[in-house]
């Protein structure tokens, strides 16, 4: 019985640290406004694009990076970009982008925030360039 508690305490300790390693790094779900407002007061954003290139053909934010939730090497594609700056996730409706905003996340990005509510056509109507 003594070393049940054993192997369960450990348990728990290794999940408290693994929680806490992770304490820094979150997705900040925005609205489309919130999302702008953000992404417009922080220098050097990361804007990424996550639909397929088909779509990114159609129209595109200029300042985007197109990273295709699609490719089968997104993460491989995202770790080009700087882990400490902000980075800023889109697609067209917003199912995608925090799928991917997830992801990088779990990657190691320290500072993820994913449009939702809203996509491509809705920062094209607020004059994102």
């Amino acid at each position: 019985m003594n070393k049940l508690k054993q192997v369960v305490f450990g348990l728990f300790f290794g999940l408290a640290i693994i929680s806490c390693s992770d304490a820094n790094s979150q997705v900040n779900n925005l609205n489309l406004d919130g999302f702008v407002s953000k992404i417009n007061s922080t220098p050097k954003a990361q804007l990424i694009d996550v639909r397929t290139p088909g779509e990114w053909a159609q129209g595109k934010i200029g300042s985007s990076n197109l990273i295709s939730i699609a490719d089968p090497n997104f993460i491989q594609q995202a770790s080009k970009l700087d882990k400490n700056k902000p980075v800023f996730v889109y697609c067209a409706v917003g199912g995608r982008s925090a799928r991917a905003s997830s992801m990088l996340q779990q990657a190691g990005f320290k500072q993820v925030y994913n449009l939702t509510g809203a996509g491509y056509s809705g920062l094209a109507q607020k004059g994102m360039k």
